[in-house]
């Protein structure tokens, strides 16, 4: 029993509780603010024991989380929500997602992309402008993002079949198509939902991608917020 409590106290903390893995044990706790979480619910959500403990121990260390020990009644609740967003946002980008821009002049792009991803079984979520204008537009943007579920060493074989096949153009800078495989990987298309037809990127994800894309994204996130707000529900 000594050796194995000298060994968990010996053993380092995860470095970046804002990467793919880690992330998870965020997710289920904003996903659900007033639980009180143990170890074996966030095993549950795709994370080993050890990177959990880790993450509450570095997420109570920033203050995020309150840890009550009491023995088997013990439990982990989130009581800093803002400042978890503010620090995520902070260590996030999109700009971290591998990606790529074309440009298509097909005005049906949307449903012609989503036809032909459904027929090569890709798995795909709309993300940023995409996803914000099936749930409340607010900035003007008609280019399009969406995450493929594929692997980083198949993304350029990948790139140059749908290049062909939906005639789309590379240019020397930008576009109004951008493809992209997430950071994320492990949780964006495990919690995308169906919006008006579409599968969806979460709405914490959402908003990760809109505070980190200037220099209107912020702008569109903030209208989300005060839209659901309006609602009585919270946009994340």
């Amino acid at each position: 029993m000594k050796k194995d409590k000298e060994t968990l106290t010996r053993r380092r903390l995860v470095k970046n509780i804002f990467g793919d893995r880690s992330s998870l044990a965020l997710r289920a706790l904003l996903r659900e603010p007033d639980q009180k979480w143990i170890l074996p619910d966030l095993e549950k959500e795709g994370v080993s024991l050890g990177l959990a403990s880790d993450v509450l121990s570095k997420a109570e260390a920033q203050g995020y989380v309150e840890r009550v020990i009491r023995g088997p009644e013990s439990y982990t609740r989130l009581i800093r929500k803002d400042a978890l967003l503010k620090d995520w946002v902070n260590a996030y980008a999109f700009e971290q997602n591998d990606h790529e821009y074309y440009l298509s002049t097909n005005k049906n792009f949307l449903k012609t992309c989503a036809e032909f991803l459904q027929k090569k079984k890709k798995p795909f979520a709309l993300a940023l402008y995409s996803a914000s204008r099936l749930v409340s537009p607010y900035v003007k943007d008609e280019r399009h993002f969406i995450y493929v579920d594929i692997a980083r060493d198949e993304f350029p074989v990948f790139l140059k079949e749908i290049e062909a096949q939906l005639n789309l153009y590379k240019l020397i800078r930008g576009g109004n198509v951008c493809f992209a495989v997430p950071f994320y990987r492990s949780s964006v298309f495990r919690d995308s939902r169906k919006v008006k037809g579409f599968p969806v990127v979460s709405h914490l994800q959402l908003y990760l991608d809109l505070m980190t894309f200037p220099p209107t994204g912020p702008e569109e996130a903030r209208h989300l917020i005060s839209h659901f707000k309006k609602k009585g529900h919270n946009f994340v």
